[in-house]
């Protein structure tokens, strides 16, 4: 008797489907009576090959399959009974290994292709299988989902920290800007009203001592006042250079229109540069460069803060005691809610320079909502104020 897993042929009608034990070369050796009423009675079959009526070659293959496999197989094979042809599904498995003597033995349970069991099974892992791939992409879009919405957000807090840092720079530059600028002209304002004071007092002391003296002690007397007067004139350098140098090369009033065309130069705005009066000979050192410094902060927060501008007016009036300079635009104006500067005002530090510039030379400046529609600054300084170009020589 063969070394089977059971332990006699009858075992095979515990099956209540279709058995079989064939060997791998398709040969039967036993089948179970469901198995001899669908395909034949036992003792008029000798091989599974010559039941099959088409995909024998697969039906081989299969049997081969099987008896080289540890786990079971299945295949749809289709064989010729008395009830005619039938489509299966075979389950094979293998009984006794393959020797090199003999091919192996196989238990081989057939199952109607149209068996509602299996069909419902099939549809039922089906059902199983697409839920769980739903189920497991779902997930996976979800975990996607809120990698990409962490990442923007890192990258929005990340782009806002650069906003805050390149703005918070740009304040910092234009603060340190104004800080030098300041401490150029105080230095100016400083050796002017003291140190060049006192050059002129000593160059009088010394000219008075140079018509009383004779001889080597004249001699002397005129050397130290020709050192003085060099030391007075490097004075006057400095105080010159205080303020910006635009204005030594073309004039106050033709530095401030230049500097105005420069802001318009690109062709997005209408300027219109207007002079009234005569302008004066001479103009205190201070006056001419804490207007020039104002029109410059007060055209840059045009182009910086005024959206829309599109027309541009600027205007120089002499009036004979005093020197304004108007700087106008048809921006958006002041936003709602948002007072103009006033005295009391604390805004940036554009507008808080322009203020304190004005206040050192005893000026005033007045920003406030156009007739109409945009912003008007206005930098107002009595001549009677502010240091004279006039040094020692």
């Amino acid at each position: 008797m063969m070394h089977l897993q059971l332990r006699h042929e009858l075992d095979l009608e515990t099956y209540f489907e279709p058995a079989i034990i064939a060997l791998s070369d398709g040969s039967i050796h036993a089948l179970n009576r469901a198995a001899s009423q669908v395909l034949g009675p036992g003792g008029s079959l000798s091989s599974l090959l010559d039941i099959c009526t088409s995909r024998v070659e697969a039906l081989r293959t299969f049997l081969l399959a099987c008896s080289g496999s540890r786990q079971p197989l299945i295949e749809k094979v289709r064989f010729d009974g008395p009830g005619g042809t039938t489509d299966y599904r075979c389950f094979g498995n293998v009984l006794v290994p393959r020797r090199k003597s003999r091919p192996a033995t196989l238990l081989l349970r057939l199952f109607p292709a149209l068996d509602p069991r299996f069909s419902a099974t099939a549809e039922r892992m089906k059902r199983l299988t697409a839920e769980r791939q739903r189920r497991f992409a779902m997930q996976q879009f979800d975990e996607l989902r809120s990698d990409r919405f962490r990442l923007v957000e890192q990258y929005c807090c990340v782009a806002e920290a650069l906003r805050v840092v390149e703005a918070r720079t740009h304040e910092l530059k234009d603060e340190l800007s104004h800080i030098r600028a300041d401490e150029r002209e105080r230095i100016a304002r400083d050796l002017h009203d003291h140190a060049g004071q006192e050059m002129a007092l000593v160059l009088v002391e010394l000219r008075e001592l140079q018509e009383r003296a004779r001889g080597l002690t004249r001699q002397r007397l005129d050397e130290i006042a020709v050192h003085v007067a060099g030391v007075g004139r490097k004075i006057h350098h400095a105080v010159v250079n205080g303020r910006p140098r635009i204005i030594e090369e073309l004039g106050f009033s033709r530095a401030i229109q230049t500097m105005a065309a420069s802001f318009a130069a690109d062709g997005r705005l209408g300027l219109i540069f207007k002079k009234r009066g005569a302008e004066p000979d001479l103009l205190p050192v201070a006056v001419e460069a804490a207007l020039y410094r104002v029109a410059q902060e007060a055209l840059t927060n045009v182009l910086k803060h005024a959206r829309g501008v599109r027309k541009l007016d600027v205007v120089l009036d002499f009036a004979g005691k005093s020197i304004s300079l108007t700087i106008a635009d048809d921006g958006p104006g002041f936003a709602p809610g948002v007072e103009p500067v006033g005295d009391a005002a604390s805004p940036g530090i554009g507008l808080r320079g322009m203020r304190q510039r004005m206040d050192d030379i005893g000026g005033t400046l007045a920003v406030g909502p156009r007739c109409g529609k945009g912003i008007i600054v206005t930098a107002v300084v009595p001549l009677t104020c502010g240091p004279q170009r006039s040094v020692p020589s």
